[in-house]
């Protein structure tokens, strides 16, 4: 099985492919400044199975054009938020994503459509999510986390769930009982502040931590630390060795290392692939043109 965690910035883009060659993606953001785009990437090819894990535009963006360039045989996003609510919350002013996402479930009047339970090969995922207005009314405590397993490997992806949600979701002993499997989680929004959630990890300690993420702009996605205080870490065999052992990972991003390939083996072990990938728009045209240091430096250089 192959797990792939694209470099979509701070959006959200994972696609899953069973030894069978089945796809189940989870999200469908793109990067406009590298650029990369799922729909152009998986274009002309099937998607057994879409799951918006968020109904906000970073998760969403490609919904539409992925639709009109690939084959979508199933969509499943969360089943208590309907067209009406999915309007309310977003007081009708909805991205080209979500908006698309909202007319296709306004038009086949459910929030589980097609063959959204594909077998996928053998590759099996579990979704759990709160209900709307039971009390949450944001897109965010709405997100739909999922576990996806194969071969005695668990991921959990996150979506955008902040601590309130996921203390919701701890009040069920199924959910519960599925977070002692975890060996990789995709932290929720995108590794910000507000997603972490200490209770979560009373019941699991993955391997490690992943951040689909953009370059750092707020002091919230400070959390680096925190998430690797909770995780046991995996060997990085592309560095070496320390004086207390083997190079170990703690936290990866897609900002630092580009899009992620996790390769599960049969028996169920694991290899992280990474590789930063090409240079953005922004930072080639920084590159080309550093800032000039001010009048006032210059002077402070001249007369220290």
């Amino acid at each position: 099985m192959l797990v792939e965690i694209h470099d979509v910035d701070h959006g959200s883009c994972v696609v899953v492919t069973s030894p069978s060659g089945d796809r189940l993606m989870l999200d469908c953001g793109y990067s406009l400044d590298r650029p990369w785009f799922p729909s152009v990437t998986y274009a002309g090819q099937t998607i057994q199975s879409v799951i918006l894990q968020n109904l906000d535009e970073d998760h969403a963006q490609d919904f539409k054009g992925l639709c009109e360039r690939a084959t979508v045989t199933g969509l499943l996003s969360n089943p208590t938020v309907t067209p009406a609510a999915l309007h309310w919350m977003k007081d009708g002013k909805m991205g080209t994503g979500v908006q698309h996402a909202h007319d296709v479930l306004a038009a086949y009047g459910t929030n589980r459509i097609g063959t959204w339970d594909h077998p996928l090969g053998g590759v099996s995922w579990q979704a759990f999510s709160n209900r709307f207005a039971q009390p949450f009314t944001d897109t965010n405590n709405l997100s739909v986390a999922v576990f996806v397993s194969w071969a005695g490997f668990t991921i959990l992806l996150g979506g955008d769930m902040e601590c309130a949600g996921w203390e919701r979701l701890l009040l069920d002993p199924v959910f519960v009982a599925r977070l002692k499997e975890v060996k990789v989680y995709v932290a929720s929004h995108h590794g910000r502040e507000n997603g972490k959630c200490d209770a979560l990890f009373r019941h699991m300690r993955p391997d490690i931590i992943i951040f689909s993420d953009g370059p750092k702009k707020h002091g919230t996605q400070e959390t680096r630390d925190w998430y690797a205080a909770r995780v046991s870490g995996i060997v990085d065999n592309g560095k070496g060795r320390t004086a207390s052992g083997p190079a170990k990972r703690h936290v990866m991003t897609t900002r630092s290392d580009g899009t992620l390939t996790i390769q599960v083996k049969p028996q169920g072990g694991y290899t992280v692939f990474y590789e930063k990938s090409e240079p953005t728009i922004s930072e080639v045209i920084a590159a080309m043109f550093p800032p000039q240091p001010s009048a006032l430096s210059r002077l402070l250089d001249r007369y220290p």
